[in-house]
């Protein structure tokens, strides 16, 4: 204390900046830094709370998406199963009703075949008699007289 009253300074003045300066860091400490550190502490450890939290959900969220996706493979597997199925079911009835259609135009083109034919055979039996007719009218005409005996 000697060497500071050397320089002029008084050390009971030294002690009486000090107590306020002590008196106010701790109440500084009570009031401002224990609650910013355990505030700070506890936002430190929400924030590692909530990653956790985003990471787990992060987990649930690619264990659902695969299983969509799984069920999503299934359905379409289904699908092109029940379309394969329906195609089959549509060339079976396309190949049914063209063999049926088939089956319909052969009968109606056997009856006209045979209707043309007897019409045909009635058209030529009717032409071999007025053939027979007209040959005798033109060799009578050639002739200049009657073949009639």
């Amino acid at each position: 204390m000697e060497a500071l009253n050397l320089l002029g300074i008084d050390g009971s003045l030294i002690l009486l900046q000090t107590i306020p300066f002590v008196l106010a860091l701790v109440g500084l400490n009570a009031l401002i830094f224990r609650p910013m550190l355990a505030m700070l502490a506890e936002r430190e450890k929400n924030i590692h709370g909530f990653r956790k939290e985003a990471e787990l959900l992060q987990d649930e969220l690619a264990s659902k998406m695969a299983e969509l996706d799984e069920r999503l493979a299934g359905a379409r597997a289904d699908a092109s199963a029940e379309r394969n199925r329906l195609r089959l079911e549509s060339k079976v009835a396309e190949d049914a009703i063209s063999a049926r259609a088939r089956a319909e135009a052969d009968v109606i083109l056997t009856d006209a075949r045979a209707r043309l034919e007897a019409d045909a055979a009635a058209v030529r039996a009717e032409l071999a008699g007025t053939a027979a007719e007209l040959s005798q009218q033109i060799a009578a005409s050639v002739l200049g007289r009657s073949l009639e005996n």
